[in-house]
């Protein structure tokens, strides 16, 4: 009997004690005076503030931290945009009126002048009116509903661009939709529960011995990751080693599951799981081996960034990376499409091709196979814009001297990053790559960066790193060059824009005057020097072809016209007439108007480099078929009716084929002039460039060589330029005829329209 009595005096002390919490006075008044104020929920539970939520759980030893990771955290310092007068923002931000009463909580340098905005205890669990330490809170724990109905509207935009419609897309993603698996081993990362419960477990050996099923079979979810008491906070907190910091909370907490990007199962037997399912870790493409300087297995991830993962991946639509057990037969997402695109250095198909490699050697599943597509990777005779040199590299030996500095805005993500944000005052000596192996501004890193989606966006919902229009490190007529303003295209324009034209070199506008002593590969330079390479268009410089008229990227003959045929409008397409610099502009229209945007491709191609299909859904706009095939992607019927396809593509490879036959006739002009083309510097061979008219074509088929798309981004130009120097190469005169060969080149013969009048 006396044991009953002491059970009895220690709980009614209890309910005494926490009763308390919600009081007025705060020693065991009942009565909750604040719901006028405060009102009640949506299930007419009444709200007894925030302010007395903590006046309880602040005393007890296992929520005491959880208040104050909550007054730390963003649910209640936020912003210095929304207050307490903050209007419609409040049904989100302090829906319950708690801001004011717990101001006094926290520091005052973090109450705005208006008053403080607060997401309170209630909003996410429920009026507490029943509660007071020992009745039922209306929802224990809260789940994603509650977290949607703030987390999932397009309202953020302005200063939260990644938060538009979270919640439904997080509840379509993977991370919601996949299978549970709550049993032992898996249940640490395919549950909520076990994420948190065994978020700690980072080895194989723990996983096998301490990972059990558990209690709930609730999948991957907000609180999983996220700490909702200390809102921004996340299921891992930063990694430190020795007093350093050695990973950043978002890159802790992603590889707790998906693993580190850097082990390799072979070396180390610990590796957490799936060392035999490739594409279920990280380390197959996220993974550059310093061992091999010249090529590039994988994207670099710095682990100190706070956005490791954010800055490429959208965590909250994350899809699965392939649909089936079919290794021919994977997703399209933007990371996959960037991965097969020149920008990822094509790395997406060379993994690909070597996991199905393997999977014809019935090694489909292996530790083997996963080792192979991790080595795998793009090198010098695939991507030379990423692997030819050590782009990083910034200074020579002397630390002064510049290395590869002036290359990095466009062979390297960080330099691209850098100088999109600021081109004015842009400088690559503050180009920071110590995220990469063994990294210094002298000499570099046996690593190298491919151009990664954060060089070109400032965030994972897409938004650019928009410059406006830039200037060019070139001249016409002694004006450096600004290009158009393209719209988003702006960002296209400096890596695609040339590092120079004709304006460079020391030349006399004539094209009879004497080179005779000057070697080939070189030319008198306008900058001091003697001589400098014949590099100055450099390469792959679409956007200077498609603004000729602006850049001057072509040695233009004297008294020749090159000024636009007056129906040219691809320097136009995408913008918008009264205000382009809000439009798409040609580059982003065109190349990635398509199904599979960002591979950039406009074109399809056999293995044989024949083009088979149009992709982008651009050209039709203006092509449709009122002179010539209609470019259509898919058989579509325009005012000029049906258009095909397959029509469409003959079209292009005949565009193709006479433009690459007559580089090959030019080629071949200056062959019997005595030069010689090669694909590395100095580019030509030979005795003597002759004259200033022979160094003209050398100069144009050099450009014209790299450019392999200027038939379709200024083909009268592309035209003139060709036609003008076979013409000068002929005999020294423009006269304006031209002799082809038709039975050897009869696209070139039908391109350039030999026998009739100059294009």
């Amino acid at each position: 009997m006396r044991k009953q009595w002491l059970v009895l005096l220690v709980a009614v002390l209890a309910s005494a004690t926490l009763w308390g919490c919600g009081s007025s006075g705060g020693s065991g008044g009942s009565d909750v005076t604040d719901t006028d104020v405060l009102g009640e929920d949506a299930a007419g539970n009444a709200i007894v503030s925030t302010a007395k939520c903590i006046e309880c759980h602040e005393t007890i030893s296992w929520s005491s931290d959880i208040v104050e990771g909550y007054l730390a955290g963003k649910h209640v310092i936020h912003s210095d945009h929304i207050t307490a007068e903050s209007g419609d923002c409040l049904q989100c931000h302090d829906p319950n009126g708690d801001g004011p009463g717990i101001e006094e909580l926290i520091d005052t340098a973090n109450v705005p002048a208006e008053g403080l905005a607060a997401v309170g205890c209630e909003t996410c669990h429920g009026g507490g009116e029943d509660h007071f330490g020992v009745g039922p809170m209306p929802i224990a724990k809260p789940g994603i509903d509650e977290c949607a109905t703030c987390h999932d509207n397009d309202i953020h935009h302005a200063y939260h661009p990644e938060a538009d419609f979270i919640a439904s897309n997080f509840l379509e993603s993977r991370h919601y939709t996949a299978s549970v698996r709550n049993e032992a081993i898996c249940s640490k990362c395919h549950t909520d529960e076990g994420g948190r419960l065994y978020r700690n477990v980072s080895t194989k050996t723990q996983l096998e011995a301490t990972v059990l099923p558990v209690s709930s079979d609730e999948p991957v979810q907000c609180k999983t990751c996220h700490d909702p008491h200390n809102a921004g906070g996340l299921l891992m907190a930063e990694i430190e080693d020795h007093g350093h910091v050695v990973a950043s909370a978002e890159y802790a907490t992603c590889s707790t599951c998906h693993m580190s990007d850097r082990e390799d199962p072979a070396d180390n037997p610990e590796w957490m799981y799936h060392d035999e399912v490739y594409y279920r870790v990280i380390s197959d493409t996220h993974y550059d081996d310093p061992a091999t300087e010249n090529v590039i297995e994988g994207y670099v991830i710095d682990p100190l960034n706070e956005r490791a993962c954010r800055d490429c991946h959208d965590v909250h639509t994350v899809m699965e990376i392939r649909a089936d057990e079919d290794s021919s037969s994977f997703s399209n997402t933007i990371n996959d499409q960037w991965s097969k695109s020149p920008h990822g250095g094509f790395i997406g198909d060379i993994k690909l091709q070597t996991a199905e490699a393997y999977d014809d050697m019935d090694l489909n599943r292996t530790a083997e196979q996963l080792t192979a597509i991790k080595e795998a990777g793009t090198d010098d005779t695939i991507s030379p814009a990423w692997t030819h040199y050590n782009w990083d590299s910034t200074f020579q030996e002397d630390g002064v001297t510049a290395d590869r500095g002036s290359c990095q805005e466009c062979h390297t993500a960080t330099g691209a990053m850098n100088y999109l944000n600021d081109p004015e005052n842009y400088d690559f000596a503050n180009n920071d790559f110590s995220h990469l192996d063994n990294w210094d501004a002298v000499g570099g890193s046996t690593q190298n960066e491919l151009l990664y989606c954060w060089g070109c966006h400032s965030n994972n919902s897409g938004e650019l790193r928009n410059p406006g229009a830039t200037s060019r490190p070139y001249t016409v007529d002694g004006v450096n060059v600004t290009m158009p303003d393209t719209g988003n295209s702006n960002v296209c324009i400096n890596c695609h824009g040339a590092r120079g034209n004709v304006e460079g070199y020391a030349l006399t506008a004539d094209p009879a005057t004497s080179m005779a002593t000057v070697n080939p590969g070189f030319a008198p330079a306008v900058d001091g020097n003697t001589t400098k390479n014949v590099t100055n268009a450099h390469y792959l410089v679409a956007s200077a072809t498609l603004y000729a008229a602006d850049t001057k990227i072509g040695y233009e003959y004297a008294d020749q016209s090159y000024a636009p045929v007056p129906y040219f409008e691809h320097g136009s397409i995408g913008l918008n007439a009264d205000s382009p610099e809000t439009g798409a502009g040609p580059c982003v229209a065109c190349h990635m108007q398509t199904a599979e945007s960002h591979t950039f491709e406009v074109v399809e191609k056999d293995d044989m480099g024949v083009i088979t299909a149009l992709t982008s859904t651009a050209c039709v706009e203006c092509h449709t078929g009122a002179h010539g095939a209609g470019l259509v992607a898919e058989d579509t019927e325009t005012e000029n009716g049906l258009q095909t396809a397959e029509a469409a593509a003959a079209f292009l490879e005949e565009e193709a084929e006479g433009y690459h036959e007559a580089l090959e006739i030019l080629n071949q002009a200056l062959i019997a002039k005595g030069l010689t083309f090669s694909n590395n510097y100095p580019y030509f061979s030979g005795d003597s460039w002759i004259n200033e008219g022979t160094f003209g074509a050398a100069h144009n088929y050099n450009y014209l060589h790299h450019e392999p798309g200027a038939y379709a981004h200024n083909r009268y130009y592309a035209k003139r330029l060709i036609f003008d120097s076979l013409d000068w190469l002929d005999n020294g005169v423009l006269d304006g005829t031209i002799t082809i060969d038709a039975a050897t080149y009869p696209e070139a013969d039908a391109w350039l329209a030999s026998g009739a009048a100059r294009p």
